[in-house]
């Protein structure tokens, strides 16, 4: 009786041994893959933030040379609309934007139109919540909204 008893105790640390084992196994693989492919995931991600905190910065200061130099050379509203126009509708809007709020970027991938949109390498989606004010009624206003990056030459612009 004794002999089963103790085989039983062996079989449970043999399996319990075996389970941690097969656990630090499948942890040490997961922190070794994200190691070596999580790294150029967040430097792109981490560019893509600063050009989104680059453009929103330059709307709260009303930086409309440094706003304008956010736009993507191959963004349509850039093709149609020069500085001097740009400047124009900015000044004569009624909402600016006073604050904001970076929520996290809903995506990253590469652009598979590259026909169409030669110059753009990717295309990332940043959502971000917006307090705008309006100045003649000084009423603020919360959107949130999905601003489009896009990347050309190696650089983040605004769409």
């Amino acid at each position: 009786m004794k002999e089963r008893g103790h085989n039983k105790k062996a079989a449970n640390i043999r399996l319990l041994a075996g389970t941690f084992f097969a656990l630090v196994m499948i942890m040490a693989f997961s922190v070794a893959e994200s190691a070596l492919c999580g790294q150029p995931d967040d430097i792109e991600a981490e560019s893509v933030l600063q050009a989104a905190r680059n453009y929103l910065d330059a709307e709260v200061r009303r930086d409309y040379p440094a706003v304008y130099a956010c736009f993507s050379p191959s963004s349509s509203y850039a093709q149609i609309n020069t500085y001097k126009q740009y400047l124009a509708d900015a000044r004569s809007s009624q909402e600016t934007v006073v604050k904001y709020r970076i929520v996290g970027i809903t995506y990253i991938k590469n652009n598979k139109n590259r026909l169409t949109y030669a110059d753009v390498e990717k295309i990332a989606e940043v959502e971000v919540d917006v307090t705008f004010l309006n100045i003649s009624t000084q009423h603020k206003s919360e959107v949130n909204i999905g601003f489009i990056f896009l990347k050309e030459g190696g650089k983040w612009y605004k769409s």
